[in-house]
């Protein structure tokens, strides 16, 4: 693809590349008016052939209509020069192949399942399968907060793309459904199915089937039983084998479903694991399981000191930017009675109770306490955002 940067899309101005593949590429640049910096995708297919452009045309309509949180937002899309172009938000967090590289622990690896599968109930309820679910296209904001992109591919209703007909752009194997890989009609089950083997590319940080070439993994999502987990992870085998089953309706019927399945497992995990947020590996937390009791331990005898000293550093600030430091033993005892209730609504489903005082946790006693941080973005994450932004 030769350079474009002489090609004039009007209300923007292209700045430096910042990544390109098969025949497309990505830039950094500017919309003029509102005046803000945008990352715009151009596209050229072989041929330029026009209905090829405006099929691409028709599937950035529907993705710019879409409005959540966990989908990229488009400001606008076209036609010029027989190029294809898409202007989108700057997500500068990384994509989540990259954190897999580097390490998931399991809430980290829930927290983005859940993003994902709210991503896909909004677009299967407004009729849009994404069609090309993998790492590559889950990137991230700043504070860590999972985005579904490149709906290049997506098949609103049950339109056919003359761009997906002639095979310009097929998907990807290693996460292709058994339906599609043999060439049946697809549904959002096989969205979800695509989910699932990045599910298992989370925990193990490897593909779910590996194969010397493209028709051995085709061959291998349709006839190869699916890996068993090891027995640290044994727990989550159900819910792997509901993702992969390789009879759609074996699948989670809806996004939906997904969602609350979900919710039940991090109600079972423990977000003061989380508090760095520095993707730690899952294979390393196996091997420090052995040395979490001392620091247990440790920070037992710790907070009984704090308490036992009444450390006071100052006035209470009641405000964000508070932390236990600065609060007395009676307000101390007081945040743990609001972490307690908070916790006992969160699993009786009792959402909104526990969004209120997990928010009061983090803005009136500590703004740094792990547990009601990691509920919090589960619950709010707009809110969540805007809390820590305060506080950090």
């Amino acid at each position: 693809m030769e350079a474009i940067f002489n090609i004039d899309i009007p209300n923007f101005t292209l700045d430096k590349e910042i990544g390109r593949g098969g025949m497309a590429a990505v830039y950094l640049g500017e919309q003029q008016q509102p005046k803000r910096p945008v990352a715009i995708k151009i596209v050229s297919p072989q041929g330029n052939d026009p209905k090829i452009l405006e099929d691409l045309k028709k599937e950035g309509d529907t993705v710019a209509q879409f409005s959540h949180p966990n989908i990229v937002t488009v400001y606008a899309c076209g036609v010029v020069d027989h190029y294809y172009y898409l202007a989108m938000e700057i997500l500068a967090g990384g994509d989540l192949k990259q954190k897999i590289d580097a390490g998931l622990t399991e809430l980290e690896t829930f927290n983005i399942m859940i993003d994902m599968a709210k991503a896909l109930e909004h677009s299967h309820k407004r009729g849009t399968l994404h069609r090309d679910i993998k790492p590559e296209n889950i990137l991230f904001h700043d504070d860590g907060q999972a985005v579904l992109v490149d709906f290049g591919i997506a098949r609103a209703g049950d339109a056919v793309s003359e761009f997906t007909r002639v095979g310009a752009v097929v998907g990807t194997p290693h996460y292709m459904s058994p339906e599609r890989a043999l060439g049946k009609e697809i549904d959002e089950r096989s969205d979800i199915y695509a989910l699932g083997v990045v599910f298992y590319e989370m925990l193990m940080g490897k593909k779910v089937y590996e194969a010397s070439d493209t028709f051995a993994v085709s061959y291998a999502h349709v006839h190869e039983p699916i890996p068993d987990l090891p027995k640290d992870l044994s727990k989550y085998q159900p819910l792997l084998n509901k993702l992969l089953a390789k009879n759609p309706d074996d699948r989670f019927q809806s996004a939906s479903q997904l969602v609350h399945q979900l919710k039940k497992y991090v109600r079972r995990l423990h977000p003061a694991h989380d508090t760095t947020h520095s993707f730690i590996p899952i294979s390393d937390q196996r091997n420090q399981k052995k040395n979490w009791l001392p620091l247990v331990i440790g920070g037992v005898v710790l907070g009984a000191a704090v308490l036992a000293g009444g450390f006071f550093m100052g006035k209470n600030k009641g405000a964000i930017e508070v932390n236990t430091a600065d609060l007395t033993p009676t307000q101390l005892v007081e945040m743990s009675k609001k972490l307690q209730a908070a916790s006992s609504f969160f699993n009786v489903e009792n959402f909104s109770q526990a969004e209120s005082l997990y928010e009061e946790v983090l803005t009136q006693f500590d703004c740094h306490e792990a547990d009601a941080r990691g509920r919090m973005k589960i619950l709010n994450a707009e809110k969540y955002n805007k809390i820590i932004e305060a506080c950090d």
